[in-house]
């Protein structure tokens, strides 16, 4: 009688879930990777002087107005949307969700750092300026979905969104959620720019571009690429 073939402890494991230690550190890895990209989305859209992305529209306006860095403005205007999260909310706002200021850090430490150590040359024609805003609409969409995967905390745009969905006990749904919350920050950044810079220096064609693709960007990467990336991260 033949005897069943033994198989090593290496290949039992290829197939076998990875640590509790293991999976944590894959999806920190897609966590702040998708920030980075972020970050870098962000400062490439910034140079190409076509508008920025609407959740950066306000941060950018607070930079243009009153020279404030753009990676801390972000800390400030995100901080504060986690506070209206908190009003709005009340006693139905979970602790936890205190950990967006963990996120809101992490993204403006990189959009600081990457526009210091960013070296590219600015557009010096539109053509240019709008293969960088393509660029950029791709390297936050990416970054967006990598951030998502895990399915953590969100960053407190996102969050505020879900904040509203809760908030009209689920009667507005988190797209429309979304979409409200953009326009609201591209509709204030556009009337700060106009007060304050006599003209619509924050808002322009690429912030209109940006919210369109990007978001479908995002969805392009999580049809196709999220179930792989969850598979990794648990093997």
């Amino acid at each position: 009688m033949s005897q069943p073939m033994k198989t090593s402890p290496a290949e039992n494991s290829v197939d076998s879930p990875a640590s509790g230690a293991m999976v944590f550190a894959k999806k920190l890895l897609f966590y702040i990777g998708g920030m980075l990209l972020i970050s870098v989305g962000i400062i490439i859209s910034k140079l190409a002087g076509l508008g920025i992305s609407p959740v950066s529209s306000i941060p950018y306006a607070f930079e243009k107005i009153w020279n404030i860095e753009l990676g801390l403005a972000c800390s400030f205007f995100y901080s504060f949307l986690i506070l209206v999260q908190i009003l709005i909310l009340r006693k139905q706002f979970k602790p936890i969700q205190l950990l967006q200021f963990f996120g809101t850090y992490i993204l403006s430490f990189f959009i600081t750092i990457m526009g210091k150590l960013l070296v590219i040359p600015a557009p010096t024609n539109y053509p240019l300026s709008l293969v960088y805003l393509l660029l950029s609409i791709v390297l936050l969409g990416f970054g967006v979905a990598l951030y998502l995967t895990p399915n953590w905390i969100p960053l407190p745009a996102e969050g505020l969104a879900k904040t509203i969905v809760q908030a009209s006990h689920e009667k507005c749904s988190f797209a429309n959620a979304k979409s409200s919350v953009d326009i609201t920050f591209v509709v204030c950044s556009a009337i700060m720019s106009l007060v304050f810079l006599g003209g619509l220096e924050t808002v322009r064609e690429g912030t209109i571009l940006s919210a369109i693709f990007v978001g479908r960007v995002v969805g392009f990467f999580m049809k196709r690429c999220k179930a792989k990336w969850t598979h990794w991260i648990e093997q």
